[in-house]
């Protein structure tokens, strides 16, 4: 985790910046080598070690233990085994300083495997530049992609700790309430994905010979429980805001009906009970800018009745 401080902000080269360099229980030795190559560090930044989590706390647990003691003004987020080019922050600063309106801005990124080679990735779907509106209109419930991600500290601060466990599509819901969005055009990540990354642990499809099935079943409970706690972080951060116009609370309402009501008829699909999928799909069909979703999923839910 970067933080850019206040007074280095309105420059294009970083003169100043603190790094916090975590660690969510990672017993692969990481941790130890780094600390060995920064103990001699005498350079302009910041450099600090945060004492290790006794226990693995997951994505969105790590960020609540680890955003509260930032004090800069601007966080970028460098996650997992991901490789950060060396211009990114100098870039992220820059646009950050060009739309002060800006909230969150992600990068474009190079998907590559465990060994750093490059393998085929489906684009991002979302546009340069978007906001509250934007998302409610978009088909899918994208958001910006972690390992890409910097925000606003007070995507964080003014809302309080990250319910469930998932992070990006949370802080980008939350940065969506505030301001806009943007995607820089530039890559700027390497964005590792192999059989252990976090993502694979979410959305893995599995591999031939596996029981196809319960595979299947296993993804849809995985999805569901992600999207339910993103749900119920947004429902929280939009009650933080009773300033948010008449307009913009039903919108946001309208996107946190569609996440909640989505994984509900996730979770129903993966039981073999009939009872579950009627429900899930008279709260969908009830819920406000969800209907037409939830006719799309009849033909699943019957289908796999």
């Amino acid at each position: 985790m970067i933080q850019i401080p206040a007074q280095a902000q309105s420059h294009c080269s970083i003169r100043r910046l603190v790094q916090r360099i975590p660690n969510d229980a990672g017993g692969d030795g990481t941790f130890e080598r780094m600390a060995e190559r920064l103990k001699d560090y005498h350079g302009p930044h910041r450099l600090e070690l945060l004492v290790c989590q006794s226990r693995n706390l997951g994505v969105a647990g790590h960020c609540n233990a680890v955003l509260p003691r930032a004090s800069g003004d601007i966080v970028v987020m460098m996650a997992g085994d991901d490789i950060s080019r060396p211009d990114r922050v100098e870039k992220l600063l820059a646009a950050y300083a060009e739309n002060p309106g800006a909230m969150a801005i992600a990068s474009g990124f190079r998907t590559v495997d465990d060994r750093g080679q490059p393998i085929q990735d489906a684009p991002m779907s979302l546009p340069p530049r978007f906001g509250l509106s934007t998302l409610l209109k978009h088909r899918r419930l994208d958001s910006l992609l972690g390992a890409t991600l910097s925000f606003r500290r007070e995507v964080f601060a003014r809302f309080g700790a990250l319910h469930g466990s998932v992070e990006d599509n949370a802080l980008t819901l939350r940065a969506s309430l505030l301001g806009e969005c943007l995607i820089l055009p530039d890559v700027l990540v390497d964005y590792r994905q192999h059989g252990g990354s976090v993502s694979h642990g979410i959305f893995a499809r599995g591999v031939a010979g596996e029981d196809a099935a319960e595979l299947a079943r296993q993804r849809l409970r995985r999805t569901a429980h992600f999207m339910m706690g993103t749900a119920e972080d947004f429902a929280h951060a939009i009650e933080c805001l009773p300033e948010l116009s008449a307009r913009r609370r039903y919108q946001a309402h309208c996107l946190q009906h569609r996440y909640a009501a989505t994984a509900a008829m996730r979770a129903a699909l993966a039981d073999d009970a009939f009872a579950p999928r009627w429900r899930a799909l008279c709260f969908a069909l009830s819920r406000p800018g969800m209907r037409l979703r939830a006719l799309e999923y009849v033909g699943k839910l019957w289908r796999r009745a």
